[in-house]
């Protein structure tokens, strides 16, 4: 008789509790300090990002290569612009420091696009989210698929008489604005993963992160 596998059912949060240092939380706590009172982005929005990249960088790809590595699975072009070296010798996307940071920085400047009409071509413009919860999952969003892609997304939706302010019309044209099915699918789901629509907030009691529903 076959053995049946033991299903995983671990939650993100377990499996970070389980992986979690010193080290990794200073790092992440740290990077956090890149969001302020204008944002809904915090140290447990890493915490989300770092999972969904990496599972808490236990898969973290190849040093030195052009597309997404390190921790927080920045491609090496983000990385440079972002001011961290990556060659194959000393690729700093595998820092957890250096990789912490460099992602918060990237997800407020992605954060900072949508609170304005932001020019990322001649025909292209992001169009303001007004609400600060609406704006962080376009973020989010933008942090997986790329700003063009979902500044595109809005754009559609717009014409199809949709809200280009509400992730979830949007979330419904990423194919239309040239993602393929799969892609538009992992889009979504990274967005429900990192940023719940389970209400409530997340508190840190002795060292541990803790989710707090609300009703």
């Amino acid at each position: 008789m076959a053995t049946r596998k033991k299903t995983d059912t671990a939650s993100p949060v377990d499996n970070w509790l389980k992986r979690e240092t010193p080290h990794k939380r200073e790092a992440l706590e740290n990077a956090s300090r890149h969001f302020d009172n204008s944002d809904h982005l915090t140290v447990n929005t890493l915490e989300s990002i770092y999972s969904q990249e990496s599972s808490f960088g236990s898969k973290r790809g190849k040093r030195g290569t052009s597309g997404p590595a390190g921790d927080f699975q920045l491609k090496k072009m983000t990385a440079a612009n972002l001011g961290l070296t990556t060659s194959t010798l000393n690729d700093e996307r595998f820092d957890i420091d250096n990789a912490s940071a460099a992602a918060g920085k990237e997800l407020k400047r992605l954060h900072e696009l949508f609170t304005k009409k932001a020019t990322l071509s001649k025909s292209l413009k992001t169009i303001p989210v007004s609400d600060t919860a609406e704006r962080k999952k376009f973020a989010i969003a933008a942090y997986n698929a790329g700003e063009g892609r979902i500044a595109k997304a809005q754009q559609i939706a717009s014409n199809s008489s949709k809200d280009p302010e509400k992730w979830i019309d949007v979330s419904e044209f990423l194919e239309a604005a040239g993602a393929s099915s799969t892609s538009s699918h992992e889009t979504r789901e990274y967005v429900d993963k990192v940023s719940p629509p389970t209400r409530g907030h997340w508190v840190t009691v002795k060292g541990q992160h803790i989710f707090i529903r609300e009703n």
